[in-house]
């Protein structure tokens, strides 16, 4: 029942705000809580790892749901931070996408992982993306204010994954099971193909 009704509230969250997500250019005019907001929702190397991680979590029970409800948020900030002493490091793309696969993967053998594990996991999706995201933050914005907005649907995506799968898994069915573990099969070979088309655009450039 819990996750139930947190399925319903993120869900509800998501759906307002997922509308104006279309583009990158649907951050201007927004305000910079929005922005923040937005701005990995627009990006799909940002979005499944947040993704991700939130179904990993609920994948290994409402202990770890609850620990890394806390790293993740705070992790995006301190990535989105670093972004300021230290912008455009090389990979953050490939890094994003690799953690998708890597999150991917311990999903699809659905191994039970120690707590901890979990939240190394999530404090490294949090510094990846934050700063990834950090780095987009132009000199007209407040960052207290962005950052504020990417910790809120980095802690919402997670939310809303961990509440899927553990709605899922209440089930009992075997078949919910097996589907969880495809998603995770299925992240990894998009991350594949992503990867592949961005080193072959590299390669023809």
């Amino acid at each position: 029942m819990r996750a139930a009704r947190l399925l319903l509230l993120a869900g509800t969250l998501f759906a307002l705000v997922s509308p104006s997500c279309l583009a990158h250019a649907a951050l201007q005019g927004a305000g910079d809580f929005y922005a923040g907001a937005l701005h990995p929702l627009t990006s799909p190397e940002h979005m499944l790892p947040l993704l991700l991680i939130g179904l990993l979590a609920g994948q290994n029970g409402h202990r770890t749901m609850s620990f890394t409800l806390l790293v993740l948020p705070l992790s995006l900030a301190i990535g989105a931070a670093v972004s300021f002493g230290w912008p455009r490091l090389p990979g953050s793309f490939l890094g994003c996408m690799a953690l998708a696969m890597l999150l991917g993967g311990l999903l699809a053998l659905a191994w039970r992982l120690p707590r901890s594990a979990v939240g190394l996991l999530a404090a490294a999706c949090g510094l990846i993306v934050g700063y990834a995201n950090g780095s987009a933050i132009s000199a007209d914005m407040q960052p207290v204010v962005f950052v504020a907005g990417l910790m809120a649907v980095g802690f919402l995506l997670q939310a809303y994954g961990m509440a899927l799968v553990s709605a899922l898994l209440a089930c009992q069915r075997g078949w919910l099971t097996i589907a969880i573990r495809v998603l995770g099969s299925w992240s990894v070979a998009i991350g594949l193909l992503v990867i592949s088309l961005s080193h072959r655009a590299l390669l023809l450039a």
